[in-house]
């Protein structure tokens, strides 16, 4: 059973272990930005287990809203994922947003399909300094 909720200042330790798990020790962090979200009531985390195992970011004033979402390996594919994105997507058209933008790793660009993102047009995209796919859901394609 897992349990999704606002993180508290007091998880961003937590965020940085999973997102070091995932992502790699060559990962760059903005703390600053965690702690804004966290803040804002934009940084989700997902608890299993009494423990925190994965997190999920967003911010509806930024070009890409949602910023993160990270899982434990071992809590992949059980949907957790989805709950905590379709928890962003609630925080996103609740403040009003038409569409939701984000950066995708290339291996995780299929789930975001299935859950009704396309790839931006080159003509549209605001571009990287890393590898990945730049998608976007309309409001009308939420559900």
């Amino acid at each position: 059973m897992f349990q999704i909720r606002t993180a508290k200042p007091e998880d961003r330790e937590s965020i940085q272990r999973i997102y070091l798990a995932v992502v790699g020790p060559e990962a760059s962090q903005d703390e600053a930005q965690w702690d804004e979200l966290i803040g804002a009531g934009g940084l989700l985390i997902a608890q299993a287990e009494s423990r925190i195992v994965g997190f999920g970011g967003i911010d509806v004033h930024a070009a890409e809203h949602v910023k993160w979402l990270y899982l434990l390996r071992q809590y992949q594919g059980a949907g957790l994922g989805w709950e905590i994105l379709r928890r962003l997507e609630d925080i996103g058209w609740e403040a009003g947003l038409k569409s939701l933008r984000l950066h995708s790793a290339p291996e995780a660009a299929e789930f975001y399909r299935r859950h009704g993102y396309r790839a931006v047009e080159a003509a549209e995209q605001i571009g990287h300094d890393h590898a990945g796919i730049e998608m976007v859901k309309d409001r009308t394609r939420a559900g």
